[in-house]
């Protein structure tokens, strides 16, 4: 319902470098069903303008979300761009969500953008 399985042509041309980052977070918002949630996640990689998450609930892209770096005490929020279906083993869904107007949140200095790099 409402998931939106990233294009392999969109994704080779991503707009910065991706980090990979393992770190806690806790994420709300409103899920796939309007139900409103809470929930401990896991960053899988992170960049100048988003990251992937693993979230238990199932999204609807365009959702509005809300992250907490327990580590930092900082919070932003995101939009859902896509969700894959869940992980047989965890039930978690890798989750990509971009910033809604948030500047460098992860404390992380990133590789200069490819569109610099032409």
């Amino acid at each position: 319902m409402g998931n939106v399985t990233p294009n392999p042509e969109l994704l080779s041309r991503r707009r910065s470098a991706r980090i990979l980052l393992r770190l806690i977070v806790i994420i709300s918002g409103a899920d796939g069903q309007s139900n409103s949630f809470e929930e401990p996640a896991e960053t899988v990689d992170v960049s100048k303008y988003g990251a992937k998450v693993r979230l238990a609930h199932e999204m609807k892209s365009g959702s509005l979300l809300s992250l907490l770096r327990p580590d930092t005490e900082r919070s932003a929020k995101f939009r859902v761009v896509f969700q894959m279906p869940p992980d047989a083993a965890t039930g978690r869904r890798d989750t990509g969500i971009e910033f809604v107007g948030v500047d460098g949140f992860w404390g992380v200095q990133f590789p200069p953008d490819r569109t610099m790099w032409a």
